[in-house]
C-alpha cells in the first residue's frame, strides 16, 4: 500500500484518464459559472416544467434603458435608485463590492490614456488598500469585452467604456474561477499519486458555493486563490524535480507565480511564507541526512541553490510587485518609489485602523461554521412578480454561503491532519495543515470588520484535507468499495449544490423556499437559523432571525 501523501516513483503522474477527467470537470465548471442561472424550473419544480427555460425574465433595466440579459454573467443587475444628487445608486448595476473594484480597473486604464506623469491630482487617481494586479485583470476583462462588442457587434467608443458593465467586469473572475478546478486537480495529482484524491479535490472545488459565487462577481478574491493553487502546484513540481536545470527553472517559475499572486492580494504572502518554510526545512533535513517528503534533487550545490532561491523567492516577487503598480506611475499618481512605499504604509494603516462596522461582518472563528454569510444582492416583489406554481411572492438573493456538506465535513479532516503527520509521517498532511493555519490564523488578531469570504484562502486546504481523508479511508476498501465511498460523498456535495443553487445565482424563488417551507417544492428553508414567524426580518433583510 502506498503511504498517504507519498507518490511512488514508478507511477505515471498524468495520463489519458486524468486528461479526460480534468477536461470534463472544467467543462462542467465553466457551464455552471458562465451560463447560470440555468435550468431554474427544473431546480424549483422537478418534472413539472420545461427542462430549459429563459431563466430570469423580470430583470431590472440597466442605466441605458436596455433590458438586462436574462441569463449568464450579466445577471444579477442591481436595480439603481436615485440618490440625493439625482444619480442612480448603484449607477451601472453593480453588486456588492463591484462598486469599487471594476471602477478602479476602469480608472487604471483610462488614467493611462488621459493622464500624464506630470499631471498632479488626475481625475483617475484613487486610493484602495488592495494591490492593483487583480483589478488590472478585471480591467482586462472589461477591455476585452469592449473589443468584442466593437469588433463583432459594431459598437462605437473606447473598448474600456464599452466593456464597463456587469459582464465585462465579471468575465475575468469567471475564467480564473473556472481554471481553479483543473488547477486543483493538477495540484492534488502532484501532491499524491492517488487519482481519487485528485478527483475528490477538484469536484469539491467545482461544487462549493464560495468558489462558485466568487467566480461570478466582479470582486478580486478569486484571483489570489488561483495563484495560491498554482504556487503550491509549482512547489511540488519543484520538490519532485530530478535534474539541476529542472530544479532551478521550477524555482524561478514558483517565485514568479508567488510574485503575481502577492501583487493580486496580500493573502498570497501566507502561501509564500509556508512554501519558504518547507524549502528551508528541506535544506536543514538534508544537512542531517533526514528524508521527509519528496527526495532532494541530487547534485545541486548548496550555495547555488541558495543564491537562485533568494533571486526566485525574494527579488523576482519584489520586481513583479513594483511593476504591477505601473498604472499609478503612468497617470502620475506616483512620481517615484517613495510614493509607492508611502502608499503601502497607508494601506497597512487603513487595514489596521479601520473601525467601520457592517451588518454582515463576522468574527473569524465563525467562518468555518457558515454562521454569517454575506448578502451580495437582493430583489423582491413586486419587481419579480409571483411564483406561477405556488402563487407566492418571488424573492431573489445572492449569498456567499459555502456548500455546508463540504465545509462541515472538512472540519474533522483538518483536525485529523496532526494524526497523519505523527502516525504516518505524512509530508502532504503537514503541507495541508500549515497551509490552512497560515491562511486562517492571521485573521484572528485583526480588529477591523471582517467577512466570511476572508476564509477563502483557508478553504483551499479544507478541501484538500477532506479529499485527503476520503482517499485515505477509501484505501482501506477493495474496489469498487473505495470508489463508491468517494462517489457517495461527492454525490451528496452535488445534491447540496443543487439545493442551494438559487441562493448562489439570485434565482427568484418563493418566500417559503427561503424561509420556512410549507411543504411545497423547492423544500425550504435555504436560510439558516430562521424563525421569522416570531421575529420577522427588517425591511432591509438580513440572513438570520436569531431567535
Amino acid at each position: 500500500m502506498i503511504a498517504a501523501g507519498k507518490p511512488p516513483a514508478t507511477q505515471s503522474y498524468f495520463d489519458r484518464v486524468d486528461l479526460v477527467l480534468l477536461l470534463a470537470l472544467t467543462a462542467v465548471a465553466f457551464v455552471l459559472r458562465f451560463f447560470s442561472p440555468i435550468l431554474p424550473d427544473f431546480f424549483l419544480h422537478p418534472f413539472q416544467a420545461p427542462f430549459v427555460t429563459n431563466c430570469v425574465s423580470p430583470t431590472p433595466i440597466d442605466a441605458q434603458g436596455d433590458v438586462g440579459t436574462l441569463c449568464g454573467l450579466d445577471y444579477p443587475f442591481n436595480r439603481g435608485y436615485p440618490a440625493a444628487n439625482g444619480q442612480l445608486s448603484p449607477p451601472n448595476g453593480q453588486v456588492f463590492d463591484e462598486i469599487y473594484f471594476p471602477v478602479d480597473a476602469l480608472n487604471d486604464v483610462k488614467g493611462m490614456e488621459v493622464c500624464r506623469p506630470a499631471t498632479v491630482g488626475c481625475f483617475y487617481n484613487y486610493f484602495d488598500p488592495e494591490p492593483p494586479l487583480a483589478k488590472e485583470l478585471v480591467g482586462a476583462g472589461e477591455w476585452g469585452y469592449g473589443w468584442f462588442l466593437a469588433t463583432f457587434q459594431g459598437a462605437k467608443g473606447d473598448y474600456i467604456d464599452l466593456g464597463f458593465n456587469t459582464f465585462g467586469w465579471r468575465i475575468a473572475a469567471c475564467l480564473f474561477g473556472t481554471l481553479c478546478i483543473p488547477m486543483m486537480y493538477l495540484l492534488a495529482r502532484r501532491m499524491w499519486s492517488n487519482r481519487l484524491f485528485a478527483i475528490a479535490a477538484a469536484t469539491l472545488v467545482c461544487f462549493d458555493g464560495m468558489f462558485f459565487i466568487q467566480s461570478r462577481i466582479g470582486m478580486i478574491d478569486i484571483f489570489p486563490i488561483f495563484f495560491i493553487l498554482s504556487a503550491y502546484f509549482l512547489f511540488f513540481v519543484h520538490m519532485q524535480s530530478r535534474t539541476f536545470n529542472a530544479s532551478m527553472l521550477t524555482l524561478l517559475a514558483l517565485g514568479t507565480v508567488l510574485g503575481i499572486g502577492i501583487a493580486a492580494k496580500w493573502i498570497v504572502l501566507a502561501a509564500w511564507a509556508s512554501i519558504v518554510f518547507f524549502l528551508l526545512l528541506r535544506l536543514v533535513l538534508r544537512a542531517f541526512n533526514v528524508q521527509w517528503g519528496p527526495p532532494t534533487t541530487p547534485g545541486i550545490p548548496f550555495p547555488a541553490y541558495l543564491a537562485v532561491g533568494v533571486i526566485a523567492l525574494v527579488a523576482v516577487p519584489l520586481v513583479i510587485y513594483v511593476l504591477s503598480w505601473y498604472p499609478f506611475f503612468a497617470r502620475g499618481q506616483f512620481q517615484n518609489l517613495l510614493d509607492l512605499w508611502n502608499y503601502q504604509v497607508e494601506s497597512y494603516r487603513y487595514h489596521a485602523g479601520l473601525i467601520a462596522t457592517h451588518p454582515y461582518g463576522s468574527p473569524a472563528w465563525s467562518w468555518p461554521f457558515l454562521a454569517r454569510p454575506v448578502l451580495y444582492y437582493a430583489e423582491y416583489h413586486p419587481y419579480l412578480g409571483l411564483d406561477q406554481f405556488t402563487g407566492q411572492e418571488l424573492e431573489a438573493r445572492m449569498i456567499n454561503l459555502g456548500n455546508p456538506w463540504i465545509w462541515w465535513t472538512s472540519l474533522p479532516c483538518i483536525a485529523a491532519m496532526p494524526y497523519f503527520i505523527v502516525r504516518h509521517r505524512s509530508f502532504l498532511a503537514a503541507v495541508i495543515l500549515l497551509g490552512f493555519i497560515t491562511q486562517y490564523a492571521p485573521w484572528f488578531p485583526i480588529s477591523r470588520v471582517l467577512f466570511m469570504y476572508h476564509m477563502f484562502g483557508g478553504l483551499i486546504f479544507m478541501v484538500l484535507a477532506l479529499a485527503f481523508v476520503l482517499a485515505h479511508v477509501a484505501e482501506k476498501f477493495r474496489p469498487p468499495g473505495r470508489e463508491m465511498l468517494v462517489a457517495a460523498h461527492l454525490a451528496t456535495a452535488v445534491l447540496f449544490f443543487g439545493y442551494f443553487y438559487p441562493v448562489w445565482t439570485a434565482l427568484p424563488i418563493s418566500v417559503s423556499a427561503y424561509a420556512e417551507s410549507d411543504g411545497t417544492p423547492p423544500w425550504g428553508p435555504k436560510l439558516w437559523l430562521v424563525n421569522c414567524k416570531t421575529n420577522p426580518p427588517p425591511s432591509q433583510p438580513q440572513l438570520f432571525c436569531w431567535n
